[in-house]
């Protein structure tokens, strides 16, 4: 195997004579290449909410790194499908002074 490299010298020649792609490609060929701006969208978008945690529990879920917001959003998914079946939570009896 050689390294002979078969590219032609770049030269102010050949930078003059260039165009651009979309001014010589066909139409069907750019389209290949174009692509819109940002992230595709999400079937089950986010929706941004502002919550108050204890620190040491924010601390913690922090503690595991990156990803630590979507790993709270799992366990509050799971404790919703759990209680998928009784939608409605039993709180706790408070107990009146006699």
């Amino acid at each position: 195997m050689g390294d002979k490299d078969d590219a032609p010298e770049l030269t102010r020649e050949l930078v003059r004579k260039a165009r651009r792609g979309r001014d010589v490609l066909p139409e069907a060929v750019l389209a290949q290449f174009r692509r819109r701006p940002g992230r595709p969208a999400a079937d089950n978008p986010k929706v941004p909410v502002s919550i108050r945690l204890d620190k040491d529990v924010v601390d913690h879920f922090k503690a595991t790194g990156e990803g630590w917001q979507t790993r709270i959003n799992s366990i509050l998914r799971e404790a919703t499908t759990d209680r998928a079946q009784d939608p409605k939570p039993k709180t706790p009896a408070v107990k009146r002074p006699a």
